[in-house]
């Protein structure tokens, strides 16, 4: 089958979409002091309005605002919370402004916005996903106290601290685990195969997420992904980019920049800054084509090429990167046209802890391309299988004969990829039985023909396998860097 169905695009759509308004804004940290989240009192770029206070003359334009407030408030027969009121005031003036980035914060969502910004917390190190109201370990990090405590992809938690978590959201589970470092958090977990639950008692610690990783490949070639723009991704790219210049880094090196959402532009600017040959980076463009900061780089013309994989996914703060690097001949794009998200978001912060991000600029590549919508057509268009690229958000808790559905078009798919003949129709036919029961051999499992926990677990680990050894892009990439010719004019400075 060409495309996975559209109901399973929606939903991975979805899960986008929330990565994006999540991470993906390009923060007050421009225009504030990164080690004060919260503005200062006299700071002029806060809103400071009092419910409670005796309404002043309103603005042309306001008296209905103000009026119906009035009206509610005082004749309205059922009680009222006027400070509710307000808040579903500004929540609707953002909704008809029509604009995906901007997003009232509650005093608890404002705090998990700066512990995405800053990339630390104090937890556990797990990252979960919620499959059929089921709380699921999606993967642990690398060191963390859950990886210690033997918690593994596929592990169902059941329990936190007493607070049961299945039917109660993703967002309610990460809050119950998360905590100070040195307190404990007892878990209750389902693994997968096993008919019992087992308790532990897990010591939180200091997380810190990375997003930056990379590797010597044979032959002197560096590879470095970003898989996000936190306060600490700069620092760790330039620490991983160091040390492989030092490692003798000649050959070339390729920046994987694909499924990187954003974040802050700050980071991604300082990146460029390393990368980028003497020139302009990039330019914010406020109201009324006002051009408020261009960002300048300094550094050298890298005595080796460069290749940055992008795809759909990649955007904001990593388009900004891409579109330097194209613009200024710093490197050649492969993969697919990028997101498309250019605008550049600010923190204003509101009373009792509240705030509202607010687009104020768009941001231009060097060549004064607006890339908002649009995207940034990569130099070379390689595409890759859907399914390569999103099987990481398949789990289904049970599959079996008989069943049909978008979850078993997207099975059959996973297997066809591995080999195993199978026709794509959406239906768990006898077929897909014996093509499961196949792979559930070859894996080690027991064969029951039935998709379950172990042998999603399975399945996941052969097709990051096969995610490497099937990369058209990487593939590209290495291809590529073998064309000397093709960098001839690459890597100036004009």
């Amino acid at each position: 089958m060409d495309s996975i169905n559209k109901s399973s695009l929606l939903k991975i759509l979805v899960i986008f979409v929330l990565l994006l308004v999540g991470t993906n804004l390009a923060t007050y940290l421009f225009f504030a002091d990164q080690d004060d989240a919260l503005a200062e009192e006299d700071d002029p770029r806060v809103i400071r309005f009092d419910p409670d206070a005796d309404r002043v003359e309103a603005e042309d334009g306001t008296e209905m605002f103000w009026e119906a407030l009035d009206a509610i408030t005082s004749h309205y027969f059922y009680p009222v919370d006027k400070q509710e009121l307000v808040e579903g005031a500004v929540r609707g003036m953002i909704e008809i402004l029509d604009d995906p980035q901007l997003r009232f914060y509650d005093p608890d969502e404002l705090e998990e916005f700066k512990m995405d910004t800053r990339g630390v917390y104090g937890g556990i190190g797990v990252r979960i996903i919620e499959a059929e109201s089921e709380i699921v370990v999606f993967e642990t990090f690398s060191g963390s106290p859950a990886e210690r405590n033997g918690l593994a992809p596929g592990d169902r938690i059941l329990e936190a601290d007493g607070n049961e978590l299945t039917g109660e959201g993703i967002d309610f589970a990460a809050e119950v685990m998360r905590g100070p470092s040195d307190t404990s958090v007892d878990i209750k977990v389902l693994r997968p195969g096993a008919e019992e639950p087992i308790e532990m008692t897990i010591i939180r610690e200091e997380i810190q997420v990375s997003t930056v990783s990379g590797e010597m490949l044979e032959d002197n070639l560096g590879y470095i992904e970003i898989s996000g723009f936190d306060s600490n991704t700069a620092g760790e790219f330039t620490e991983i980019f160091e040390s492989m210049e030092k490692e003798g880094l000649s050959r070339g090196l390729i920046l994987d920049l694909r499924n990187n959402s954003g974040g802050l532009v700050d980071q991604a600017v300082k990146i460029a800054e390393q990368i980028v040959p003497e020139g302009e980076i990039v330019r914010l463009v406020g109201q009324d084509d006002e051009i408020k900061t261009v960002y300048q780089s300094s550094a050298e013309k890298r005595p080796y090429p460069i290749v940055a994989l992008i795809n759909e996914e990649s955007a904001s703060s990593t388009e900004l990167l891409a579109g330097a690097l194209q613009d200024r001949d710093a490197a050649l794009l492969v993969g697919q046209t990028t997101y498309g998200k250019a605008s550049v978001q600010q923190l204003e912060h509101l009373p009792g802890d509240n705030a509202i991000m607010l687009t104020v600029a768009n941001y231009f590549t060097p060549s004064g391309r607006n890339i908002d919508k649009y995207g940034i057509d990569p130099d070379y268009e390689v595409e890759m299988p859907e399914i390569i690229r999103y099987y990481h958000y398949f789990h289904p808790s049970l599959l079996e004969q008989g069943d049909y559905g978008s979850d078993v078009e997207m099975l059959q798919e996973m297997l066809e990829i591995l080999d195993y003949e199978i026709d794509v129709t959406g239906y768990f036919d006898e077929d897909t039985s014996r093509a499961l029961s196949r792979f559930q051999v070859d894996a080690g499992l027991e064969s029951s023909g039935k998709f379950d926990d172990v042998t999603w677990v399975e399945l996941r680990e052969a097709l990051d396998v096969a995610s490497r050894e099937q990369d058209k892009q990487l593939e590209k990439a290495l291809e590529i860097l073998d064309q000397a010719e093709l960098w001839e004019n690459i890597g100036g400075n004009d």
